[in-house]
């Protein structure tokens, strides 16, 4: 092997020999290759800290995410129990409704059949008031404008006081003249025929047989009544005159009831 010595350099060289030994070599190949193996070193841990945040910020999402539907499912149940409860209470209001439909229908029912009675002794009840109204007088009495008069027979003659007995014994009295028509009635029956018309209790003041007082004018003859003779206590109706007359009581006249 030849060697060869540069003097300027001061270098050995020759057929491809180095005076650099093995060793050397070796150390200049390590300190050559040591940045990158660092880089990788760190480009590792840099991706497994990565890895380690994208694992966390899952773990976090999946928590956040496991919560939410935590709500989601307590809120859904509330709603559903709500909704289930509202339901309910709607189910109940029906049957009260229809419970209280029922109870209208039979009430409704109850005030027809009530109506209808009512109705019914309303007809009654006018039924009865026009019999009322139209008064049936007994045999031997006489009706006129609603009412019912007895006319002694004739020939029959009596003083006021037995006049009116008579009428009381038959459920009437002596007859009480408050219209022209039923002066004009009564006179049509006899000349001269007692009424229900006194100052017996006293003097001047006139009472019909019911306790009433005389009201109006009345229809006394012209220049009656004049008690003549202090003893002119009871009055007749002449037909001649068609008007009133004071009388002795104890005169014996025809008589007229009225009931």
């Amino acid at each position: 092997m030849s060697v060869k010595f540069d003097s300027k350099s001061g270098e050995v060289g020759g057929g491809g020999w180095s005076p650099m030994d093995a060793d050397d070599r070796s150390n200049y190949g390590s300190r050559s290759q040591s940045p990158v193996w660092w880089i990788g070193a760190v480009a590792v841990c840099l991706g497994l800290l990565l890895l380690s945040i994208i694992l966390g910020m899952v773990a976090l999402n999946s928590r956040a995410i496991n919560q939410r539907d935590t709500k989601f499912e307590y809120l859904i149940y509330n709603l559903t129990k709500d909704r289930d409860a509202v339901r309910d209470e709607r189910n109940q209001l029906k049957i009260h409704s229809n419970n209280l439909t029922k109870e209208l229908l039979i009430l409704q029912s109850q005030y027809n059949s009530m109506a209808a009675s009512r109705d019914e002794l309303q007809r009654e009840v006018s039924q009865l008031n026009l019999s009322r109204a139209e008064k049936t007088c007994l045999q031997g009495w006489v009706k006129f404008n609603n009412k019912c008069y007895y006319v002694s027979p004739n020939r029959a003659a009596k003083t006021w006081e037995m006049s009116r007995k008579d009428c009381q014994e038959r459920g009437a009295d002596l007859v009480i003249i408050t219209t022209k028509a039923e002066l004009d009635f009564v006179k049509k029956h006899y000349d001269v025929a007692w009424i229900g018309l006194s100052d017996k209790q006293q003097e001047g003041k006139w009472k019909w047989v019911d306790g009433s007082d005389l009201e109006g004018a009345g229809f006394w003859q012209e220049g009656e009544p004049n008690d003549h003779n202090s003893n002119e206590d009871c009055v007749e109706v002449s037909r001649t005159a068609s008007a009133w007359n004071d009388a002795s009581c104890d005169t014996k006249f025809s008589w007229i009831c009225e009931d």
